[in-house]
Formats: structure tokens, C-alpha cells, sequence
């Protein structure tokens, strides 16, 4: 696939619906945060292992982190190319809840870049839990006062 048919490919996806634009942009703020959070102190090195303030980056988190993102992203854009129904949304809410409760189980002593990657997939679970809720409220109201 050749440059311009790539862009073109990318502008038409996101044209489509102005919604794929603000989670785009929203994770790529996480991506963001994730990555600048590596740079905080860890306060469970800091209160609970005693060590001193200035902590190590932690490279092979963030790197796993950020893959995982990659990771979410491309299983959520796949269902929403290839899947033309609405039980698209309830698909991604599903993955968006299984990746939550993976990296949640993690929450209790987690890192700062963690505690960005579970905001953000608690934020995107959220985000898929209201529209299948829209999506259902939607439905319910079509067959219910349907005009005769």
C-alpha cells in the first residue's frame, strides 16, 4: 500500500465519524501521560520499600504498556472496520473490560505510568459501556413506539 493511499485510507476512516477523532486524540494523550509518568517517583518504592527518592525510569514498563495500548487500539479498530453491526460496541466494551480487569488486578501497588494505563482503560470501558446503553435505549424506543 503506497503513502497516499494510506492517508486517504485514514482520512475517509476518520471522516466517517467525528467520535473515532476525540478517542484518537485521547489516547494518544494516555500514550502521553503513560511515558511522562515514568519520570514521577514510585510512591510504593518510596513509602513501602524504603528506597530514596531518585528512582530508575522504568523502560521495560513503559514499553510494555505502550505495546498493549498498541495492542488495544488495533483490536478496537478491527472491530470497528470489519464489523457492521451494532454489536460492534458491546464487542469493544468487552475488550476494553477485559484488558481493565487485567491491568486492574495490578492496582493496588501499581506504578504511576499502571495507574495511567488502567485509567485509561477503565475512561474507553466507560466510553463503550454509554454508547451500548445509547445503543440499547435507542433499540428499546424504535420497537416499542414504532408508528403504525
Amino acid at each position: 500500500m503506497k503513502i497516499n493511499e494510506f492517508t486517504k485510507a485514514t482520512k475517509i476512516y476518520f471522516r466517517s465519524q467525528r467520535l473515532r477523532i476525540v478517542f484518537a486524540i485521547l489516547w494518544v494523550v494516555f500514550v502521553g501521560l503513560i511515558i511522562s509518568l515514568g519520570f514521577g517517583t514510585d510512591p510504593y518504592l518510596l513509602h513501602v520499600r524504603g528506597i530514596p527518592a531518585p528512582h530508575p525510569y522504568p523502560v521495560e514498563l513503559v514499553v510494555i504498556l505502550v505495546m498493549a495500548m498498541l495492542f488495544h487500539l488495533s483490536l478496537l479498530v478491527t472491530l470497528d472496520v470489519y464489523l457492521h453491526s451494532r454489536w460492534k460496541f458491546l464487542a469493544m466494551l468487552v475488550t476494553s473490560v477485559l484488558f481493565l480487569l487485567y491491568f486492574g488486578m495490578m492496582a493496588m501497588h501499581a506504578p504511576p505510568p499502571l495507574g495511567g494505563m488502567i485509567f485509561w482503560t477503565f475512561l474507553s470501558s466507560l466510553l463503550f459501556l454509554v454508547i451500548c446503553f445509547w445503543q440499547a435505549c435507542l433499540l428499546l424506543l424504535r420497537r416499542f413506539f414504532r408508528r403504525a
